[in-house]
């Protein structure tokens, strides 16, 4: 959890240029001139003023690519629950992000850096960027193939390989090391999802909240600590009662109408899907040639013996489309009517024969009387 959190500090303050954060730098820059690496981004001293000029490398953004970064951060919206409010933690005055703790660091560099870097230039940058996502992205399923760790530690050594040539010295350091080990620690521990820190930080937060006296910190994070169970076991025997410390769903209640202005109107798409099955099978069934042409052939009569349904211009419609909505319709209509037709003529004739065979009957039981 606090790789996480240190490499996507040291990430995102050198690409922004974090004062804080980063790990660009004149003694970086020094370091790099000692091991003589990387000529076209060594400090040179300016002969007018006499200052240290330091070149901009590959990996700083420039303003324009730091507001894009930060313009986007400030426009995402993400579903509740999901992670913090990351409006809250990007600065537009000074193009910085600040104040994320380690869930935001989790989800900025699985899900957002690898989208927002699309502003840089550099193409090599971009790639070892999404590779570093990735890697993270990986490692913190909850699902993970044990035949697929030795392809895993293979790729993120790699992936420090390219770091090591878009990156200056200084942005390696014990945290960006502890990633070849991750995939150890997998298979020692098992998924990483099992030994994260994120649930006891938050329950540490919120005990947090809970100290009204700082001389006895202790005695109010107990006391407030039971007075929330007993009050969250008296509600489990109080109608709609909501227990203390959970939020209220977002959509709650809008299914019904709650809080929804205008008519409250639902679509039942289920029930779409049906009709134009029934459709499709309709057009498409030999049997039915016959009630197409029908159906046609009436739809001609009332426009009239034109082309097209009567109306404006702008509102004539052919008739195979005015004919489609109908034509279900149709087709219901037409066979209960030759149904209850066949219906009614099978009921006369079974009806004579019933009355034939009573007559007969109740001859007999006159001759038996008799």
């Amino acid at each position: 959890m606090h790789l996480e959190k240190n490499v996507f500090k040291s990430t995102i303050g050198t690409l922004l240029d974090i004062k804080t954060k980063t790990k660009d730098g004149l003694k970086s820059r020094m370091e790099v001139v000692n091991e003589n690496i990387t000529t076209e981004i060594h400090p040179t001293q300016s002969p007018q003023s006499g200052k240290v000029e330091i070149p901009v490398a590959s990996y700083n953004l420039t303003k324009d690519e730091k507001r894009a970064v930060c313009q986007w951060l400030r426009s995402v919206k993400e579903p509740t629950g999901f992670s913090s409010n990351i409006k809250s933690l990007v600065s537009m005055k000074d193009l910085t992000l600040t104040s994320f703790n380690a869930h935001d660091c989790h989800v900025m560099l699985t899900v957002f850096l690898p989208i927002v870097i699309r502003a840089i230039g550099p193409e090599y940058v971009k790639k070892v960027i999404t590779c570093l996502g990735y890697f993270f992205n990986i490692l913190t399923q909850k699902v993970i193939d044990e035949a697929e760790l030795p392809d895993l530690k293979q790729f993120i050594a790699e992936t420090l390989c390219q770091l090591e040539i878009c990156f200056p010295p200084s942005f390696f350091d014990i945290m960006t090391h502890l990633m070849m080990h991750m995939v150890d620690q997998i298979q020692e521990l098992g998924p990483v999802y099992l030994h994260q820190m994120w649930t006891y930080e938050w329950f540490m937060s919120t005990l947090n909240r809970y100290v009204l006296k700082h001389a006895y910190p202790k005695s109010s994070m107990v006391e407030a600590y039971t007075t929330n169970e007993a009050i969250n076991c008296c509600t489990k025997y109080i109608q709609d009662g909501r227990a203390i410390g959970l939020p209220v769903p977002q959509h709650e209640g809008r299914t019904t109408g709650i809080g929804c202005m205008g008519r409250k109107v639902r679509t039942d798409f289920l029930y779409e899907m049906v009709k134009e099955a029934h459709h499709n099978v309709l057009n498409q069934l030999v049997v039915m040639e016959s009630f197409v042409d029908k159906h046609l052939g009436e739809i001609h009569d009332t426009c009239g013996g034109q082309r097209t349904e009567a109306g404006s211009k702008s509102n004539t419609r052919p008739i195979s489309q005015c004919g489609s909505k109908s034509y279900r319709t149709y087709c219901m209509g037409t066979l209960m009517k030759q149904g209850l037709h066949l219906a009614h003529q099978h009921k006369s004739q079974h009806g004579k024969g019933m009355t034939s065979m009573d007559t007969n009957s109740t001859q007999r039981r006159r001759t038996r009387i008799a």
